[in-house]
């Protein structure tokens, strides 16, 4: 059940995303090929000849310019789908920019380029489905294998993230209330801490027990 609620709110943003990312690209094709049609009657320069400057200044910008080190404001749907599966999307790097190469995004290339091109939309379909295989996965395992059973489900850490997230989703479907999402997904996010230090003791725990049992036999 909690596979599904995940993968009913983020299969909407991955498509919406992908929508932008070939509208954008379409965009970007028309304009390129009108501005063509307008240059078609001008001359070309000598291939010999020097760039004027405004060009030779444009490119020396470029040069310098990494993207890597600029600051990128995502929209309240990406942090809601990063945070609400914080794990799978640790291990896929899912739409951010200049991704670390062991990550999925950065094992394919996508994310190292500012502007989509055809080839990294392509690579980009295959990490979408790469975070939606690992969400299924994810939230198999935790609502199969709660590591916490509360008094009341609803603070049960898997049970409790859900909710942030449905919470988050319904106010970013409303646009008065989109900028508030991310308060339910701060929870989400502390949420997260409490889950991942309750399987650190659940392993030390475990570590300890099967310790002490080979200690016992030795003896």
């Amino acid at each position: 059940m909690l596979a599904g609620i995940h993968l009913a709110v983020a299969l909407p943003v991955i498509l919406m995303m992908e929508a932008k990312d070939a509208q954008f690209l379409q965009g970007r094709a028309e304009s390129t090929a009108e501005s063509q049609r307008e240059d078609a009657p001008r001359k070309p320069a000598p291939a010999n000849q020097a760039p004027p400057h405004e060009y030779a200044a444009q490119e020396s910008e470029t040069d310098t310019f990494d993207p890597c080190k600029m600051w990128v404001h995502y929209a309240p749907q990406h942090y809601i789908v990063q945070l609400a599966n914080f794990p799978a999307f640790v291990l896929t790097q899912w739409r951010v920019l200049c991704p670390p190469r062991w990550s999925l995004s950065g094992m394919l290339g996508v994310g190292s380029t500012w502007w989509p091109t055809p080839l990294s939309l392509v690579w980009q379909k295959q990490v979408d489905l790469g975070l939606a295989l690992l969400i299924a996965m994810q939230w198999f395992f935790i609502g199969g294998f709660p590591l916490a059973r509360p008094r009341r489900w609803c603070w049960e850490p898997g049970v409790f993230i859900t909710l942030c997230t449905v919470a988050a989703f319904v106010l970013v479907l409303i646009p008065v209330f989109g900028a508030l999402s991310k308060l339910p997904m701060l929870f989400a996010a502390v949420a997260w801490l409490y889950w991942f230090g309750l399987l650190l003791w659940k392993l030390l725990r475990l570590a300890w027990r099967l310790a002490a049992r080979r200690m016992v036999h030795a003896d």
